[in-house]
């Protein structure tokens, strides 16, 4: 009876909503979502005449690229640039390394079950309080360790704010690697580190993708520690895009060009490795 209900309701719903109003609908949302990106990359290349004029232009009379020649002679994009890949890089690379020998620590290390469901638990509250609630603690704490407007403050600040969900999501996929494979590499008489390094990380290479992404997704548009902890020499592109909006003008053409600048670089990463982080998100979610 369940199925057959299901059944009616879902071919009540296929004849209200037929395909050409699916088609509009996913359409109209196509819209809604590539517009800013769209009005971003249009501003980029406008005159500066025509980004200012009230009512907006939505087509460039003509494409200019001054806007790109601004950011690079006048902004220092290319050093926001070399910040960003960096802290993302850095990032990245210490909280995967880190995030996987935990979960696999909390799935196959000697810890009591009780406790390793403690551990779980403050990850998971770890990432669900708001960042800005240790601001203060962790200037005094970076100042003090004279690590003010250095790049290695925002990968340690970045690589502790991204662990914890590394973790949560990775403990997921060691679970679900074919625990028979270490059984019999244990009778080969491997060690816990060679197990992790050479048998089951190995079988988990698309949640490491994936996690790895996301972090570096998040890590690259971190805004809050970045305008915090940095001056002048280590400001990410974030931070040197909020410096555009000024108390005299919001400078328009400069600030769409530097968001393309920012954009362009993680559009290219998940383009180049779409199938290996939609694959490492599809097992996840099955794993689920």
């Amino acid at each position: 009876m369940r199925v057959g209900s299901r059944r009616v309701k879902q071919s009540y719903l296929s004849n209200f909503i037929g395909f050409p109003t699916r088609i509009i609908i996913l359409l109209i949302l196509f819209v809604v979502i590539l517009f800013p990106f769209y009005w971003m990359i249009t501003n980029a290349f406008k005159l500066e005449q025509e980004y200012y004029s009230s009512p907006p232009i939505m087509f460039p009379s003509r494409i200019t690229g001054q806007n790109f020649i601004d950011i690079v002679q006048k902004y220092e994009v290319f050093k926001g640039l070399i910040n960003s890949i960096m802290i993302a890089t850095g990032a990245t690379i210490f909280t995967v390394a880190f995030g996987s020998m935990a979960s696999y620590s909390l799935i196959n290390g000697a810890l009591p079950r009780r406790l390793k469901g403690v551990f779980a638990g403050w990850f998971l509250v770890q990432k669900m309080y708001p960042a800005i609630v240790v601001a203060v603690p962790v200037f005094y704490i970076i100042r003090s360790l004279r690590l003010m407007d250095n790049v290695l403050s925002l990968i340690i600040m970045n690589t502790s704010f991204n662990l914890p969900l590394v973790i949560l999501l990775m403990i997921g996929f060691y679970q679900e690697a074919p625990f028979e494979v270490e059984e019999q590499s244990m009778l080969d008489g491997c060690t816990l580190p060679q197990r992790y390094l050479y048998v089951t990380t190995p079988m988990v290479k698309s949640g490491l993708i994936a996690t790895g992404m996301l972090t570096f997704v998040y890590s690259w548009n971190e805004f809050l520690y970045a305008v915090i902890l940095t001056v002048n020499k280590s400001k990410p592109l974030t931070v040197l895009i909020a410096g555009f909006i000024t108390d005299k003008a919001l400078i328009w053409g400069p600030m769409a060009a530097m968001g393309c600048v920012v954009v362009f670089p993680v559009l290219m990463i998940m383009w180049l490795m779409q199938r290996d982080f939609i694959g490492g998100i599809s097992a996840g979610a099955l794993k689920g």
